[in-house]
């Protein structure tokens, strides 16, 4: 009697451990696909690309598509005074910069995309030679180094952080 009991007992408990597993598995299988990550990647580098062609061509509605209007995001570019907060202030800059700059060739070396797991963040760096006139006067910018955050808003990679610099030669400070 007491090996009928037993057997009943591991029966049920088999029973209750392999439904538990399936039932895991289910909610495994409905939660939302993989994200594909180099689908995104190449995404993001096209947004990347249309950055660096928004530049060249001075189109500000591509810069409005492709950058995010959040007021709390924070930007940095090549000047101690180039910090802005915020879409308008960045839009600000740019449209002036627009106004004095023609970019005569932009060359991209060295990116590095990464795309978060969820496929809702990426982040990115790359070296940009970048040459062009400045208020008439030639400038070339070799280099240039650019990184930046990029998040998926309404279904569309946007800029929501970028800093550039400009590398010295040697080290500022001594280590």
């Amino acid at each position: 009697m007491k090996i009928k009991i037993f057997v009943f007992l591991l029966a049920i408990l088999m029973c209750f451990a392999f439904g538990c597993q399936k039932k895991a598995e289910k909610a495994e299988a409905q939660q939302a696909p993989a994200v594909n990550l180099e689908a995104e990647k190449a995404a993001i580098k096209t947004v990347i690309d249309q950055w660096m062609q928004g530049m060249k061509t001075k189109d500000m509605e591509l810069y409005s598509r492709i950058i995010a209007h959040d007021s709390d995001m924070v930007n940095f570019g090549t000047d101690t005074a180039e910090k802005w907060v915020g879409w308008e202030s960045l839009k600000e800059s740019i449209e002036s910069q627009f106004k004095s700059i023609d970019v005569d060739n932009i060359s991209i070396k060295d990116q590095f995309i990464r795309v978060h797991k969820s496929g809702e963040v990426a982040w990115f760096s790359e070296v940009v030679d970048w040459t062009g006139k400045a208020q008439g006067q030639p400038f070339s910018m070799e280099g240039f180094r650019l990184t930046g955050v990029l998040e998926k808003q309404a279904g569309n990679w946007a800029f929501v952080q970028f800093h550039a610099s400009i590398p010295v030669s040697g080290q500022a400070v001594k280590y």
